[in-house]
Protein backbone atom coordinates (compact mmCIF):
# COMPACT_ATOMS: atom_id res chain seq x y z
CA UNK A 1 0.00 0.00 0.00
CA UNK A 2 2.72 2.27 0.92
CA UNK A 3 4.62 1.55 -2.28
CA UNK A 4 1.55 2.25 -4.49
CA UNK A 5 0.41 4.92 -2.52
CA UNK A 6 3.58 7.46 -2.90
CA UNK A 7 4.29 6.70 -6.55
CA UNK A 8 2.24 9.79 -7.68
CA UNK A 9 4.33 12.15 -5.63
CA UNK A 10 7.95 11.75 -5.31
CA UNK A 11 9.67 7.98 -4.97
CA UNK A 12 9.61 6.98 -1.55
CA UNK A 13 9.61 3.79 0.77
CA UNK A 14 6.87 4.84 3.01
CA UNK A 15 3.41 6.08 3.78
CA UNK A 16 5.16 8.63 5.97
CA UNK A 17 6.72 9.96 3.40
CA UNK A 18 4.05 9.98 0.84
CA UNK A 19 1.60 11.93 3.63
CA UNK A 20 3.66 14.44 4.43
CA UNK A 21 4.63 15.27 0.75
CA UNK A 22 1.27 15.09 -1.02
CA UNK A 23 -1.10 16.68 2.37
CA UNK A 24 1.85 19.44 3.11
CA UNK A 25 4.78 19.09 5.69
CA UNK A 26 4.23 19.87 9.07
CA UNK A 27 0.22 18.94 9.25
CA UNK A 28 1.19 15.15 10.95
CA UNK A 29 3.50 16.65 13.55
CA UNK A 30 -0.31 17.89 15.17
CA UNK A 31 -1.65 16.20 18.10
CA UNK A 32 -5.23 14.30 16.68
CA UNK A 33 -7.76 14.53 18.30
CA UNK A 34 -10.02 11.47 16.82
CA UNK A 35 -9.34 8.43 18.32
CA UNK A 36 -11.32 5.91 16.58
CA UNK A 37 -11.85 4.62 12.71
CA UNK A 38 -15.77 4.65 14.13
CA UNK A 39 -15.49 8.26 15.31
CA UNK A 40 -13.67 9.30 11.69
CA UNK A 41 -16.30 7.51 9.35
CA UNK A 42 -18.68 8.88 10.97
CA UNK A 43 -17.33 12.77 10.61
CA UNK A 44 -16.58 12.09 7.00
CA UNK A 45 -20.01 10.90 6.67
CA UNK A 46 -21.26 14.09 8.02
CA UNK A 47 -18.55 16.31 6.54
CA UNK A 48 -16.76 17.49 9.89
CA UNK A 49 -13.32 17.51 10.29
CA UNK A 50 -12.80 15.82 7.28
CA UNK A 51 -9.07 16.45 6.88
CA UNK A 52 -8.55 14.99 10.02
CA UNK A 53 -11.13 12.11 9.71
CA UNK A 54 -8.88 11.42 5.67
CA UNK A 55 -5.86 11.49 7.43
CA UNK A 56 -7.24 9.18 10.44
CA UNK A 57 -8.47 6.69 8.14
CA UNK A 58 -5.84 6.96 5.22
CA UNK A 59 -3.20 6.35 8.10
CA UNK A 60 -5.01 3.56 9.82
CA UNK A 61 -5.02 -0.48 9.70
CA UNK A 62 -5.74 -1.92 6.69
CA UNK A 63 -8.07 -4.98 7.97
CA UNK A 64 -9.36 -2.77 10.87
CA UNK A 65 -10.64 0.05 8.17
CA UNK A 66 -12.31 -3.15 6.25
CA UNK A 67 -14.59 -3.08 9.04
CA UNK A 68 -15.77 0.17 8.27
CA UNK A 69 -16.51 0.02 4.98
CA UNK A 70 -19.56 -1.02 4.86
CA UNK A 71 -20.61 2.33 6.76
CA UNK A 72 -18.83 4.66 4.43
CA UNK A 73 -21.09 6.75 2.11
CA UNK A 74 -20.58 7.53 -1.41
CA UNK A 75 -19.52 10.90 -0.60
CA UNK A 76 -17.08 9.61 1.80
CA UNK A 77 -15.58 6.25 -0.24
CA UNK A 78 -14.90 9.24 -3.27
CA UNK A 79 -12.64 11.61 -0.48
CA UNK A 80 -11.06 8.08 -0.05
CA UNK A 81 -10.34 6.89 -3.48
CA UNK A 82 -9.12 10.31 -4.37
CA UNK A 83 -6.29 9.60 -2.62
CA UNK A 84 -5.95 6.24 -3.92
CA UNK A 85 -6.88 4.26 -0.80
CA UNK A 86 -6.21 0.80 -1.16
CA UNK A 87 -10.01 -0.12 0.27
CA UNK A 88 -12.17 0.53 -2.64
CA UNK A 89 -11.00 -2.54 -4.36
CA UNK A 90 -13.19 -3.96 -1.79
CA UNK A 91 -16.31 -1.95 -2.60
CA UNK A 92 -19.15 -3.44 -4.33
CA UNK A 93 -19.77 -1.17 -7.25
CA UNK A 94 -22.31 -1.32 -10.33
CA UNK A 95 -20.42 -3.35 -13.40
CA UNK A 96 -20.55 -1.96 -16.74
CA UNK A 97 -22.06 -3.98 -19.47
CA UNK A 98 -19.84 -5.47 -21.60
CA UNK A 99 -18.23 -3.61 -25.31
CA UNK A 100 -20.22 -6.07 -27.01
CA UNK A 101 -23.55 -5.57 -24.66
CA UNK A 102 -23.37 -2.10 -25.45
CA UNK A 103 -25.80 -0.49 -28.04
CA UNK A 104 -23.36 3.04 -28.85
CA UNK A 105 -26.28 4.29 -31.15
CA UNK A 106 -29.08 3.49 -28.74
CA UNK A 107 -26.86 5.35 -25.74
CA UNK A 108 -26.25 8.63 -28.05
CA UNK A 109 -30.18 8.79 -28.72
CA UNK A 110 -30.79 9.29 -24.67
CA UNK A 111 -28.50 12.29 -25.12
CA UNK A 112 -30.10 16.14 -25.70
CA UNK A 113 -27.19 18.46 -26.48
CA UNK A 114 -29.25 20.78 -28.54
CA UNK A 115 -29.42 21.20 -32.31
CA UNK A 116 -25.78 20.95 -33.10
CA UNK A 117 -25.63 17.46 -31.17
CA UNK A 118 -28.08 16.38 -33.33
CA UNK A 119 -26.59 17.62 -36.21
CA UNK A 120 -23.04 16.03 -35.76
CA UNK A 121 -25.37 12.72 -35.25
CA UNK A 122 -27.31 12.76 -37.98
CA UNK A 123 -23.58 13.53 -40.14
CA UNK A 124 -21.89 10.47 -38.51
CA UNK A 125 -25.04 8.38 -39.13
CA UNK A 126 -25.81 9.27 -42.97
CA UNK A 127 -26.03 6.88 -45.52
CA UNK A 128 -23.94 8.38 -48.34
CA UNK A 129 -24.79 8.69 -52.10
CA UNK A 130 -23.85 6.97 -55.00
CA UNK A 131 -21.93 9.41 -57.13
CA UNK A 132 -24.92 8.48 -60.07
CA UNK A 133 -27.23 9.96 -57.83
CA UNK A 134 -27.77 13.25 -59.12
CA UNK A 135 -30.06 14.33 -56.73
CA UNK A 136 -27.66 13.97 -54.11
CA UNK A 137 -26.32 17.23 -51.87
CA UNK A 138 -22.40 17.70 -51.56
CA UNK A 139 -23.24 17.13 -47.68
CA UNK A 140 -24.55 13.67 -48.69
CA UNK A 141 -21.91 12.49 -50.75
CA UNK A 142 -18.77 10.81 -50.39
CA UNK A 143 -18.45 8.24 -47.81
CA UNK A 144 -19.46 7.27 -44.41
CA UNK A 145 -17.02 8.38 -41.52
CA UNK A 146 -15.16 5.42 -39.64
CA UNK A 147 -16.11 4.00 -36.46
CA UNK A 148 -12.80 5.76 -34.94
CA UNK A 149 -13.94 9.39 -36.57
CA UNK A 150 -17.46 9.14 -35.66
CA UNK A 151 -16.63 8.51 -32.07
CA UNK A 152 -14.14 11.51 -31.72
CA UNK A 153 -16.70 13.34 -33.20
CA UNK A 154 -19.42 12.91 -30.63
CA UNK A 155 -16.64 13.07 -28.26
CA UNK A 156 -15.69 16.45 -29.15
CA UNK A 157 -19.47 17.60 -29.12
CA UNK A 158 -20.50 16.18 -25.68
CA UNK A 159 -17.37 17.44 -23.98
CA UNK A 160 -17.64 20.89 -25.25
CA UNK A 161 -21.31 21.03 -24.11
CA UNK A 162 -20.79 19.98 -20.83
CA UNK A 163 -17.58 22.61 -20.03
CA UNK A 164 -20.24 24.60 -18.28
CA UNK A 165 -23.03 23.39 -15.99
CA UNK A 166 -26.52 24.25 -18.45
CA UNK A 167 -30.20 23.60 -18.27
CA UNK A 168 -29.84 23.09 -21.75
CA UNK A 169 -27.71 19.97 -21.50
CA UNK A 170 -29.78 16.96 -21.07
CA UNK A 171 -27.77 13.71 -20.67
CA UNK A 172 -28.85 10.49 -19.26
CA UNK A 173 -26.56 9.06 -16.74
CA UNK A 174 -25.80 5.96 -18.96
CA UNK A 175 -22.75 8.51 -20.37
CA UNK A 176 -21.12 7.32 -17.58
CA UNK A 177 -21.21 3.83 -19.07
CA UNK A 178 -20.30 4.95 -22.70
CA UNK A 179 -17.66 7.13 -21.54
CA UNK A 180 -15.80 4.46 -19.43
CA UNK A 181 -16.20 1.88 -22.88
CA UNK A 182 -14.59 4.69 -24.90
CA UNK A 183 -11.75 4.47 -21.92
CA UNK A 184 -10.88 1.29 -22.13
CA UNK A 185 -11.84 0.57 -25.89
CA UNK A 186 -9.21 3.02 -26.78
CA UNK A 187 -6.35 3.47 -24.09
CA UNK A 188 -4.10 1.17 -25.47
CA UNK A 189 -4.56 2.47 -29.63
CA UNK A 190 -5.82 5.73 -29.42
CA UNK A 191 -4.36 7.72 -26.40
CA UNK A 192 -6.24 11.25 -27.80
CA UNK A 193 -9.80 9.40 -27.68
CA UNK A 194 -9.02 7.76 -24.32
CA UNK A 195 -7.88 11.11 -22.51
CA UNK A 196 -11.02 13.04 -24.49
CA UNK A 197 -13.28 10.43 -22.49
CA UNK A 198 -11.53 11.47 -19.55
CA UNK A 199 -11.75 15.22 -19.89
CA UNK A 200 -15.32 14.64 -20.70
CA UNK A 201 -16.24 12.84 -17.94
CA UNK A 202 -14.80 15.28 -15.64
CA UNK A 203 -17.39 17.78 -17.12
CA UNK A 204 -19.78 15.28 -16.56
CA UNK A 205 -19.05 14.59 -12.52
CA UNK A 206 -19.41 18.43 -12.38
CA UNK A 207 -23.43 18.47 -13.90
CA UNK A 208 -25.04 16.89 -10.42
CA UNK A 209 -25.40 15.17 -8.11
CA UNK A 210 -26.61 12.04 -10.10
CA UNK A 211 -24.03 11.92 -12.27
CA UNK A 212 -21.99 11.92 -9.24
CA UNK A 213 -23.33 9.20 -7.82
CA UNK A 214 -23.68 7.25 -11.06
CA UNK A 215 -19.21 7.96 -11.57
CA UNK A 216 -18.67 6.89 -7.62
CA UNK A 217 -20.90 4.37 -7.39
CA UNK A 218 -19.91 2.59 -10.48
CA UNK A 219 -16.58 0.46 -11.91
CA UNK A 220 -14.90 4.12 -12.70
CA UNK A 221 -14.67 4.56 -8.37
CA UNK A 222 -11.91 1.74 -8.64
CA UNK A 223 -10.29 2.58 -12.13
CA UNK A 224 -10.03 6.18 -11.20
CA UNK A 225 -8.42 5.29 -7.81
CA UNK A 226 -5.82 3.51 -9.20
CA UNK A 227 -5.05 6.28 -11.70
CA UNK A 228 -4.43 8.84 -9.52
CA UNK A 229 -1.77 7.32 -8.23
CA UNK A 230 -0.45 4.89 -11.28
CA UNK A 231 -1.97 6.75 -14.15
CA UNK A 232 0.15 6.09 -17.45
CA UNK A 233 0.87 9.68 -17.41
CA UNK A 234 0.89 12.50 -15.66
CA UNK A 235 -2.33 13.98 -17.43
CA UNK A 236 -3.99 10.93 -16.76
CA UNK A 237 -3.24 11.05 -12.83
CA UNK A 238 -4.69 14.96 -12.81
CA UNK A 239 -7.70 14.02 -14.87
CA UNK A 240 -8.86 11.33 -12.67
CA UNK A 241 -7.66 13.92 -9.39
CA UNK A 242 -9.90 16.45 -11.00
CA UNK A 243 -12.83 13.84 -11.74
CA UNK A 244 -13.03 12.79 -7.62
CA UNK A 245 -12.95 17.15 -6.94
CA UNK A 246 -15.54 17.28 -9.25
CA UNK A 247 -17.78 14.68 -8.21
CA UNK A 248 -17.13 15.28 -4.50
CA UNK A 249 -18.51 18.94 -5.58
CA UNK A 250 -21.49 17.92 -7.07
CA UNK A 251 -22.25 15.79 -3.61
CA UNK A 252 -21.54 19.23 -1.67
CA UNK A 253 -18.02 17.94 -0.29
CA UNK A 254 -16.02 20.64 -1.63
CA UNK A 255 -16.91 23.88 -2.38
CA UNK A 256 -15.42 24.73 -6.09
CA UNK A 257 -15.31 22.57 -9.05
CA UNK A 258 -12.38 22.14 -11.72
CA UNK A 259 -13.34 23.42 -14.98
CA UNK A 260 -11.87 22.14 -18.48
CA UNK A 261 -8.70 24.26 -18.74
CA UNK A 262 -7.99 24.43 -14.63
CA UNK A 263 -6.00 21.48 -13.06
CA UNK A 264 -5.40 21.03 -9.78
CA UNK A 265 -1.43 19.79 -9.26
CA UNK A 266 -1.33 19.83 -5.21
CA UNK A 267 -3.47 20.58 -2.33
CA UNK A 268 -2.49 20.72 0.83
CA UNK A 269 -4.13 19.25 3.79
CA UNK A 270 -6.13 22.36 5.41
CA UNK A 271 -6.49 25.98 4.61
CA UNK A 272 -4.03 26.63 2.13
CA UNK A 273 -2.15 29.87 2.48
CA UNK A 274 -2.09 31.02 -1.26
CA UNK A 275 -2.92 29.40 -4.44
CA UNK A 276 -0.48 28.67 -6.66
CA UNK A 277 -1.45 29.66 -10.38
CA UNK A 278 0.97 28.66 -12.95
CA UNK A 279 0.49 29.81 -16.48
CA UNK A 280 2.90 28.30 -19.19
CA UNK A 281 3.94 30.18 -22.76
CA UNK A 282 3.09 29.69 -26.09
CA UNK A 283 3.01 26.01 -27.45
CA UNK A 284 3.09 24.94 -23.96
CA UNK A 285 0.88 22.97 -21.44
CA UNK A 286 0.49 21.90 -17.99
CA UNK A 287 1.66 18.40 -18.73
CA UNK A 288 5.28 19.41 -21.09
CA UNK A 289 6.02 23.11 -19.68
CA UNK A 290 6.89 22.43 -15.52
CA UNK A 291 8.93 18.93 -16.09
CA UNK A 292 12.17 18.98 -14.84
CA UNK A 293 15.13 20.07 -17.50
CA UNK A 294 16.16 16.65 -19.51
CA UNK A 295 13.09 15.00 -18.59
CA UNK A 296 12.67 13.10 -21.82
CA UNK A 297 16.53 11.92 -21.51
CA UNK A 298 16.20 10.82 -18.18
CA UNK A 299 12.61 9.29 -16.93
CA UNK A 300 14.12 9.29 -13.32
CA UNK A 301 13.32 12.80 -13.13
CA UNK A 302 9.89 14.97 -12.05
CA UNK A 303 7.30 15.52 -14.82
CA UNK A 304 5.92 18.62 -12.59
CA UNK A 305 8.92 20.25 -10.22
CA UNK A 306 5.74 22.59 -8.69
CA UNK A 307 4.35 19.52 -7.65
CA UNK A 308 7.10 17.81 -6.54
CA UNK A 309 9.44 19.97 -4.96
CA UNK A 310 7.22 23.04 -3.42
CA UNK A 311 5.12 21.68 -1.11
CA UNK A 312 8.68 19.98 0.61
CA UNK A 313 10.54 23.62 0.17
CA UNK A 314 8.32 25.56 1.63
CA UNK A 315 6.70 25.65 5.05
CA UNK A 316 3.57 26.80 4.52
CA UNK A 317 0.44 25.29 2.99
CA UNK A 318 -0.30 26.20 -0.27
CA UNK A 319 -2.66 24.79 -3.36
CA UNK A 320 -1.15 24.65 -6.59
CA UNK A 321 -3.39 25.37 -9.59
CA UNK A 322 -2.24 24.74 -13.31
CA UNK A 323 -3.78 26.62 -16.23
CA UNK A 324 -4.04 24.71 -20.00
CA UNK A 325 -4.70 26.59 -23.26
CA UNK A 326 -4.26 25.73 -27.09
CA UNK A 327 -1.82 28.23 -28.98
CA UNK A 328 -0.03 27.99 -32.32
CA UNK A 329 2.82 29.26 -34.06
CA UNK A 330 0.07 29.12 -37.54
CA UNK A 331 -2.74 30.95 -38.56
CA UNK A 332 -4.27 27.80 -40.12
CA UNK A 333 -3.16 24.94 -36.99
CA UNK A 334 -6.19 25.59 -34.84
CA UNK A 335 -9.07 28.03 -33.08
CA UNK A 336 -7.87 31.24 -32.67
CA UNK A 337 -8.21 33.00 -29.48
CA UNK A 338 -7.85 36.50 -28.74
CA UNK A 339 -6.06 37.72 -24.93
CA UNK A 340 -9.53 39.01 -23.92
CA UNK A 341 -11.22 35.86 -24.76
CA UNK A 342 -8.88 33.78 -22.75
CA UNK A 343 -9.15 36.29 -19.75
CA UNK A 344 -13.04 35.95 -19.93
CA UNK A 345 -12.89 32.43 -20.22
CA UNK A 346 -9.62 31.88 -17.67
CA UNK A 347 -11.57 34.46 -15.39
CA UNK A 348 -14.75 32.04 -15.31
CA UNK A 349 -12.83 28.91 -14.48
CA UNK A 350 -10.60 30.07 -12.21
CA UNK A 351 -13.57 31.60 -10.32
CA UNK A 352 -15.49 28.25 -9.82
CA UNK A 353 -12.32 26.88 -8.76
CA UNK A 354 -12.43 29.20 -6.06
CA UNK A 355 -9.13 31.30 -7.22
CA UNK A 356 -9.55 34.71 -5.92
CA UNK A 357 -11.28 33.53 -2.18
CA UNK A 358 -7.73 33.68 -0.59
CA UNK A 359 -4.41 35.52 -1.81
CA UNK A 360 -2.92 34.52 -5.42
CA UNK A 361 0.53 34.20 -6.48
CA UNK A 362 1.05 33.37 -10.56
CA UNK A 363 4.16 32.18 -11.80
CA UNK A 364 4.48 32.56 -15.69
CA UNK A 365 6.37 31.59 -18.32
CA UNK A 366 6.96 33.63 -21.66
CA UNK A 367 3.44 34.39 -23.10
CA UNK A 368 2.14 33.34 -19.92
CA UNK A 369 2.86 36.25 -17.98
CA UNK A 370 0.65 38.66 -20.38
CA UNK A 371 -2.28 36.22 -19.80
CA UNK A 372 -1.66 37.12 -15.92
CA UNK A 373 -1.55 40.44 -16.88
CA UNK A 374 -4.81 40.63 -18.66
CA UNK A 375 -6.37 38.70 -15.77
CA UNK A 376 -5.16 40.94 -12.79
CA UNK A 377 -6.33 44.04 -15.08
CA UNK A 378 -9.95 42.89 -16.07
CA UNK A 379 -10.92 41.07 -12.63
CA UNK A 380 -11.22 43.03 -10.08
CA UNK A 381 -11.46 40.58 -7.09
CA UNK A 382 -8.31 38.65 -8.30
CA UNK A 383 -6.02 41.93 -8.11
CA UNK A 384 -7.52 42.72 -4.44
CA UNK A 385 -6.15 39.26 -3.75
CA UNK A 386 -2.93 38.83 -6.21
CA UNK A 387 -0.20 38.99 -3.93
CA UNK A 388 2.81 38.04 -6.39
CA UNK A 389 3.59 37.81 -9.91
CA UNK A 390 6.74 36.31 -11.24
CA UNK A 391 7.35 36.83 -14.97
CA UNK A 392 9.85 34.46 -16.70
CA UNK A 393 10.81 35.15 -19.81
CA UNK A 394 8.09 37.64 -20.22
CA UNK A 395 8.06 39.41 -23.55
CA UNK A 396 6.13 42.58 -22.12
CA UNK A 397 7.18 44.42 -25.35
CA UNK A 398 7.33 41.85 -27.60
CA UNK A 399 10.16 39.64 -29.31
CA UNK A 400 11.78 39.82 -32.30
CA UNK A 401 11.55 36.40 -32.99
CA UNK A 402 7.99 37.21 -34.06
CA UNK A 403 8.45 39.29 -36.59
CA UNK A 404 9.45 36.00 -38.64
CA UNK A 405 6.43 34.46 -40.96
CA UNK A 406 5.05 37.74 -42.49
CA UNK A 407 0.94 36.88 -42.51
CA UNK A 408 1.34 32.77 -42.02
CA UNK A 409 1.45 33.25 -37.85
CA UNK A 410 -1.12 32.91 -35.52
CA UNK A 411 -2.76 35.95 -33.84
CA UNK A 412 -0.69 34.44 -31.29
CA UNK A 413 2.39 35.24 -32.91
CA UNK A 414 1.43 38.62 -33.63
CA UNK A 415 0.62 39.47 -30.19
CA UNK A 416 4.15 39.18 -29.09
CA UNK A 417 5.32 41.40 -31.92
CA UNK A 418 7.39 44.39 -31.13
CA UNK A 419 5.23 46.61 -32.79
CA UNK A 420 1.72 45.27 -31.48
CA UNK A 421 -0.67 47.92 -30.12
CA UNK A 422 -2.52 45.23 -28.14
CA UNK A 423 0.43 44.67 -25.98
CA UNK A 424 1.59 47.87 -25.91
CA UNK A 425 -1.56 49.09 -24.46
CA UNK A 426 -1.61 46.03 -22.00
CA UNK A 427 1.86 47.19 -20.43
CA UNK A 428 0.54 50.98 -20.06
CA UNK A 429 -2.46 49.81 -18.10
CA UNK A 430 -1.14 47.12 -15.90
CA UNK A 431 1.42 49.29 -15.04
CA UNK A 432 -1.12 51.89 -14.19
CA UNK A 433 -2.04 49.24 -11.42
CA UNK A 434 0.90 47.29 -10.59
CA UNK A 435 0.91 49.06 -7.24
CA UNK A 436 -1.53 47.47 -6.12
CA UNK A 437 0.55 43.95 -6.43
CA UNK A 438 3.62 43.20 -3.78
CA UNK A 439 5.78 41.07 -5.46
CA UNK A 440 6.68 41.51 -8.42
CA UNK A 441 10.04 39.75 -10.04
CA UNK A 442 11.68 38.78 -13.74
CA UNK A 443 13.85 36.30 -14.51
CA UNK A 444 15.23 36.92 -18.17
CA UNK A 445 17.30 34.46 -20.34
CA UNK A 446 21.11 34.84 -21.09
CA UNK A 447 21.51 31.84 -23.65
CA UNK A 448 20.92 31.70 -26.98
CA UNK A 449 18.33 29.46 -28.44
CA UNK A 450 18.13 28.00 -31.70
CA UNK A 451 16.24 29.45 -33.68
CA UNK A 452 14.63 28.32 -37.73
CA UNK A 453 17.63 27.55 -40.23
CA UNK A 454 20.50 26.87 -38.08
CA UNK A 455 20.56 30.53 -36.54
CA UNK A 456 20.74 31.01 -32.74
CA UNK A 457 19.31 34.29 -30.42
CA UNK A 458 17.81 35.53 -27.18
CA UNK A 459 13.89 34.99 -27.83
CA UNK A 460 12.99 37.59 -25.48
CA UNK A 461 15.55 40.28 -25.12
CA UNK A 462 16.51 41.88 -21.95
CA UNK A 463 14.72 45.46 -23.26
CA UNK A 464 11.39 43.50 -22.96
CA UNK A 465 12.22 40.69 -20.40
CA UNK A 466 12.39 43.49 -17.65
CA UNK A 467 9.47 44.41 -16.13
CA UNK A 468 9.50 48.48 -14.69
CA UNK A 469 9.01 47.25 -11.59
CA UNK A 470 10.54 44.66 -8.45
CA UNK A 471 13.77 42.21 -8.90
CA UNK A 472 15.21 41.24 -11.83
CA UNK A 473 17.33 37.84 -11.72
CA UNK A 474 19.69 36.75 -14.91
CA UNK A 475 19.10 32.81 -15.62
CA UNK A 476 21.84 31.17 -17.73
CA UNK A 477 19.82 29.85 -19.51
CA UNK A 478 17.83 29.52 -23.02
CA UNK A 479 14.10 30.72 -23.35
CA UNK A 480 12.72 27.04 -23.57
CA UNK A 481 14.30 26.36 -20.50
CA UNK A 482 13.77 28.96 -17.91
CA UNK A 483 10.91 27.48 -16.71
CA UNK A 484 12.56 23.81 -16.42
CA UNK A 485 15.48 24.07 -13.09
CA UNK A 486 17.85 20.87 -13.74
CA UNK A 487 17.77 20.27 -10.15
CA UNK A 488 16.25 21.88 -6.31
CA UNK A 489 19.51 23.71 -6.20
CA UNK A 490 19.16 25.48 -9.71
CA UNK A 491 19.87 28.97 -9.66
CA UNK A 492 16.39 29.28 -11.33
CA UNK A 493 14.68 27.18 -8.26
CA UNK A 494 15.83 29.50 -6.02
CA UNK A 495 14.33 32.28 -7.26
CA UNK A 496 10.88 30.48 -6.98
CA UNK A 497 11.42 29.85 -3.53
CA UNK A 498 12.53 33.19 -2.55
CA UNK A 499 9.60 34.88 -4.50
CA UNK A 500 7.04 32.44 -2.93
CA UNK A 501 8.11 33.39 0.47
CA UNK A 502 8.30 37.07 -0.06
CA UNK A 503 4.22 36.95 -1.61
CA UNK A 504 3.50 34.48 1.46
CA UNK A 505 4.82 36.87 4.16
CA UNK A 506 2.64 39.26 2.16
CA UNK A 507 -0.23 37.34 2.22
CA UNK A 508 0.27 36.47 5.52
CA UNK A 509 -0.89 40.59 6.33
CA UNK A 510 -4.38 39.92 4.86
CA UNK A 511 -7.12 39.17 6.61
CA UNK A 512 -7.70 35.32 7.22
CA UNK A 513 -9.85 33.33 4.04
CA UNK A 514 -13.30 32.65 4.50
CA UNK A 515 -12.83 30.04 1.83
CA UNK A 516 -13.16 26.54 2.56
CA UNK A 517 -12.30 23.34 0.66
Amino acid sequence: YSIEMTKYIVPSAGIGAFLSSYFGWGYYTKEKKLSSLKEAVDCLNESKRVDEAIDFILRSDIESSRDHLSSLSTRSLGALAGHGWMLVNSVPVRKFPKNEDMDIERILQKFDLGDEFQAALDWLNRVPCDEDELSCTDEWFGRRPSRLAYLQRILQVIFLKTEKRSSNVHLDTTIVDFLYSMWKDYREDNRELAILALKTLANIAAQGESYANAVLESEWLKVLSNLVINGISFEERLIAHKIFRNSLHSLGLVNYSLSSDVYELYLCMGEPVVDVVLIHGLRGSVNYTWRQKDYFRNRTLTECWPKDWLPRDIADPIRIIGIEYPSYLLGFTGTMESLQSRSDRFADQLERAGVGSRPVVFICHSMGGLLAKKLVLDWLQLRSQTVGILFIATPHKGSPIAEWGYDIVSEDVRLLRQSNELNKKLDRDFASIHDSVPIISSMIETKASNLIGGTKGIVVPRESAVYSRGALYHIEEIHHDMCKPSERTSPSYGVVLNFLRDSIIEAKKRPPSTATK
